[in-house]
């Protein structure tokens, strides 16, 4: 306790809000996922967090990103990414986007219907076509079905039509769901690609990538599985498929990589007694890193650290500092008394949370900062 009312108290030189990326711990999770799946190679989801310094990190662990935008694949042939380490594995993508990537000579590209197999024809000929399949997301926090991805049973039909488009059928990218803790749904997704492979093969058609997609577990307070578990049952369903040398696997990691590499730091502005109980209203709210903390966002469970542990506990209700009542990230928690400029520590706040934090209001998003450059 005492060690982390230290880490908040070492930034009170600086202005919150503001959120704290441990590059170190970026490389430290990159290594477990490798460990845990050693046949996969590792391509980072940069839609969880596009700092520079975790970017930096990502690339000194020798893994590569999976983008889905525009802006995303501009950053990084900016900082002199080379092509084969970004995939794009975003189904939808517009024209100038795939003209761009075309261009760059990126072409490993998701596609999952005769739509987008069109506008990759037109837009990035030649590109190599990974279909994202459907597949159960049963145990995940953020549910990611129905928007996208075919059906098991079109899977052969379309690539048979992104041939005659010449294109390159590739192979099949899932996604089970993000923060996903149920290990069976892994297996069931695996289970489905094995048929699909075979199906594949049997139309003439040579796989040449399985990509896991996202949705490995960050730890967070109330995780109830390890990504060793998770790892060890995806080994197993892969020597089940019986690849064949030449087919790569892939898994594209998010908020496992750098969830508990960030830590926001935000000060308490104001406290209420109320008829629901007490209130602290802190200068960092749902629009300002901690969407998924709310409900609507998956109910994330972000553990708290306080600057002054020692005080007498009370259950708090949090509100951020706008004027909209849905700006609540925390109900009925229970911390030691909080006064008027204290810093709290909410931990584990890596992913998600200045990529999805806006200036409503008025109120300033959190400033990123590396730990080297506060000196943690």
């Amino acid at each position: 306790m005492a060690q982390l009312a230290n880490f908040i108290r070492q930034t009170r030189h600086l202005p919150t809000p503001l959120l704290v990326i441990d590059p170190g711990k970026v490389g430290e999770n990159i290594c477990r996922v490798q460990q845990a799946l050693p046949q996969a190679k590792v391509f980072y989801a940069l839609k969880c967090n596009t700092n520079r310094a975790v970017i930096e990190a990502v690339r000194q662990a020798n893994a590569g990103f999976e983008i889905a935008s525009l802006s995303e694949a501009e950053l990084l042939v900016q900082l002199g990414v080379p092509a084969e380490q970004i995939v794009c594995l975003h189904p939808i993508k517009a024209a100038h986007f795939l003209r761009f990537l075309h261009r760059h000579r990126i072409n490993v590209l998701a596609a999952d219907s005769l739509a987008e197999l069109d506008k990759l024809a037109e837009h990035a000929p030649g590109s190599r076509v990974v279909l994202r399949v459907s597949v159960s997301n049963a145990g995940s926090v953020v549910l990611l079905t129905g928007k996208f991805g075919v059906e098991p049973n079109e899977v052969v039909s379309l690539f048979q039509q992104a041939r005659l488009r010449e294109l390159i059928p590739h192979g099949l990218t899932i996604h089970v769901g993000s923060q996903c803790e149920r290990v069976a749904t892994w297996v069931e997704a695996l289970a489905v690609c094995r048929e699909l492979f075979r199906e594949a093969e049997r139309n003439g058609f040579e796989m040449k990538l399985l990509s896991l997609g996202g949705g490995l577990p960050a730890p967070y307070a109330n995780s109830s599985i390890t990504l060793e578990e998770i790892g060890a049952a995806i080994q197993s369903e892969l020597r089940r498929m019986e690849l064949s040398p030449d087919c790569a696997v892939s898994i594209e990691p998010g908020r496992s990589v750098v969830a508990n590499a960030g830590t926001l730091i935000a000060t308490v502005v104001g406290l209420a007694e109320r008829a629901s109980g007490r209130w602290a209203y802190l200068d960092a709210g749902v629009y300002h890193g901690l969407f998924e903390a709310c409900e609507a966002g998956g109910g994330i469970p972000f553990s708290i650290s306080v600057e002054h542990p020692d005080r007498p506990s009370h259950i708090y209700n949090i509100g951020g500092p706008t004027c909209d009542s849905f700006d609540m990230p925390f109900q009925q928690r229970s911390l030691p008394e909080l006064r008027v400029g204290d810093r709290l520590a909410i931990h584990a706040v890596g992913a998600y949370s200045t990529e999805l934090s806006s200036t409503f209001n008025g109120f300033p998003v959190p400033v990123v900062y590396s730990s080297e450059e506060v000196s943690l």
